[in-house]
C-alpha cells in the first residue's frame, strides 16, 4: 500500500505552544528516557538482546505505574500511547542492530581462531607447506565443482547481471562452502588446509607470505573484533537530555577527578562528545479519530488533537498540499452525518 507525505505548519497562540511544550519536554520526553532506562535495567534485557527482540507489552507494563508517578502525571492519554510505542519503536530497531552486530562478532571470532600464518599452519599441521598446498588443492578441486553447479543455478536466475558480478558470487559460494567444511570435519590436517585457501581468497598461493603484512591483517581483525564488543556492551538507547544535565555531570567529574583506566577515560570523553537532540521526541497521533479538523471565523483549516481540546491549530500549507486538508475535513463531516442518520433511524417512534 503506497503512502503519502503531507507537511504543514500548524500556528497557534502562545500559550497553546507554551502548554505544548511543557507537556513535550517536562513531562513527555523525561517519560520516554525513563522508559529508555528501564528496558535496559530489565532481568531479561540480556535474553532479548541474544534473541534481537523484546516482548512489545513489557513496554506497556513497565509505564503503567509512571502514569502516577509524580515527575510525568497530567499528560494526555495519547501521550502515554506515544511514549510506549516510541519506546518499543526504538528498542526494536536496537535488538535487531545488535543482532547483526553480535553475528557480525561471533563470524570474526570465529575467522581469528581460522586465521593463521603460514610458519602456524605448518606446525599445526605436522607436514611442509608445499604439502599443505596439495591438500589445499585437493579440497578446492572437490568443493569446485559443487561451486560451480550452484553458480550455474544462480546464473539462470540471474542472467541479466555482468560477468564481475558473477564471478563475485561464485567466491562467496565457495567461501560459504569451505567455511562449511571446516565447522563439519575434526580432521586437523583439514583444517589447516582449508584455512590455508580462505587467508588466501580461495586460491592457491605460490608467493611467499610477507610477515609483516599477514600480522597487519590480523590486528586490523583484532581491532574489528574489539569495537564491535564496546558496541554490543555500551551503546544502549539514552534518549535526549533537553537541559544538559548529564553533560554537565561529565564535565564536573571530567574536571575534578582522574580516570582509573583508559575504559574511564574513553567513557568520559564520549559523553563530553555526545550530541544530544535539543528537540523533544514526537508525539504521534495515528489515526484521523484522534484528530477533529474544523473551520474558524475566518475560514481557515483548523485542527485539534485528542487530550488538547482546548488548544487548536490553524494549517498553513502550500497550495497543491490544500486539497488533502479540505479532504480530511469533508470526510469528517460525513462520517458525523452518517452517525447522526443512524442514531435517528433505531430512535422508536
Amino acid at each position: 500500500m503506497s503512502q503519502i507525505t503531507i507537511q504543514c505548519r500548524l500556528v497557534a497562540s502562545e500559550s497553546s505552544r507554551q502548554r505544548l511544550w511543557e507537556l513535550m519536554a517536562q513531562l513527555n520526553t523525561p517519560l520516554i528516557n525513563e522508559l529508555l532506562h528501564q528496558v535496559s535495567q530489565h532481568p531479561e534485557f540480556e535474553t532479548w538482546r541474544q534473541k534481537g527482540k523484546h516482548p512489545s507489552n513489557v513496554v506497556k507494563e513497565l509505564c503503567q505505574p509512571l502514569k502516577i508517578d509524580p515527575r510525568f502525571i497530567g499528560q494526555p492519554g495519547r501521550f502515554y500511547s506515544s511514549a510506549i510505542a516510541l519506546v518499543n519503536y526504538i528498542y526494536k530497531s536496537w535488538f535487531a542492530l545488535m543482532k547483526r552486530s553480535q553475528s557480525q562478532l561471533e563470524g570474526k571470532i570465529r575467522w581469528l581462531e581460522m586465521l593463521n600464518s603460514d610458519v602456524e599452519l605448518v606446525e599445526t599441521s605436522g607436514i611442509s607447506l608445499d604439502s599443505l598446498r596439495i591438500k589445499a588443492a585437493e579440497i578446492l578441486a572437490q568443493l569446485t565443482p559443487l561451486n560451480t553447479a550452484e553458480t550455474q543455478s544462480t546464473n539462470l536466475k540471474k542472467a541479466k547481471k555482468r560477468k564481475k558480478s558473477q564471478s563475485s558470487d561464485s567466491d562467496r559460494s565457495l567461501s560459504k562452502n569451505l567455511f562449511e567444511a571446516y565447522g563439519n570435519t575434526e580432521d586437523n590436517l583439514t583444517r589447516c588446509a582449508i584455512s590455508y585457501l580462505l587467508k588466501n581468497g580461495c586460491k592457491i598461493n605460490d608467493k611467499e607470505e610477507d610477515a609483516k603484512k599477514f600480522a597487519q591483517r590480523r590486528r586490523k581483525l583484532q581491532i574489528q573484533i574489539e569495537r564491535l564488543r564496546e558496541q554490543l556492551e555500551t551503546r544502549i538507547p539514552k534518549g535526549r537530555d533537553l537541559t544538559d544535565a548529564k553533560w554537565l555531570e561529565a564535565l564536573v567529574v571530567a574536571t575534578q577527578d582522574v580516570p582509573t583506566n583508559e575504559t574511564e577515560a574513553k567513557s568520559w570523553q564520549a559523553s563530553l562528545l555526545r550530541q544530544s537532540s535539543k528537540v523533544p521526541f514526537p508525539v504521534a497521533y495515528e489515526t484521523n479519530e484522534d484528530m477533529t479538523w474544523f473551520k474558524n471565523q475566518f475560514g481557515r483549516i483548523c485542527v485539534k488533537f485528542n487530550g488538547l481540546s482546548e488548544h487548536s491549530f490553524q494549517v498553513y500549507c502550500d497550495s497543491c498540499q490544500l486539497h488533502w486538508f479540505k479532504r480530511f475535513l469533508e470526510d469528517q463531516q460525513i462520517k458525523k452525518n452518517r452517525s447522526s442518520t443512524k442514531v435517528c433511524q433505531t430512535v422508536p417512534s
